[in-house]
């Protein structure tokens, strides 16, 4: 019974992402780099690079997901396994378009005018951005 139901959660999961084999689902990412701080003042630590927002400590492409909703989150654990959130701190203070909101987990994550922020665990340097467009819902933050 036990198995079944970690093969029905893993069916799941992949459903989820519209992925067929766990490697897909879960990435090859390593590398940590989606662990990202706040500035000293809590502000949203953010820049722009090869014309997308990118986090400003390791210049990792951000992403939003069309799913969401003003403040909110759809992304749920299993999702945040492929979609890393741009988590803040709970002290963050709200600059320009970038404000924290605290998500149902408890956590605080990051949003660009209220449109929640994410990684791509695929995203594995500078540059990456792999999940652009994926299934259609999840998009780069074009910058001027």
């Amino acid at each position: 019974m036990k198995n079944i139901m970690m093969l029905s959660a893993l069916t799941g999961v992949l459903a989820l992402t519209g992925c067929t084999t766990l490697k897909s689902v879960v990435g090859n990412d390593m590398s940590g780099t989606h662990e990202v701080q706040a500035t000293k003042n809590n502000t949203a630590p953010v820049a722009s690079k090869n014309g997308v927002l990118v986090d400003a400590t390791n210049y990792m492409t951000l992403y939003t997901y069309d799913k969401d909703s003003m403040n909110k989150s759809d992304c749920g654990t299993a999702c945040q396994v492929v979609w890393p959130i741009f988590q803040a701190p709970s002290n963050a203070k709200a600059s320009g378009q970038f404000a924290a909101f605290k998500r149902e987990d408890g956590k605080y994550q990051w949003a660009m005018n209220g449109k929640p922020l994410y990684f791509y665990a695929n995203d594995t340097k500078m540059g990456d951005k792999d999940g652009d467009d994926k299934f259609d819902v999840w998009h780069v933050i074009p910058t001027k």
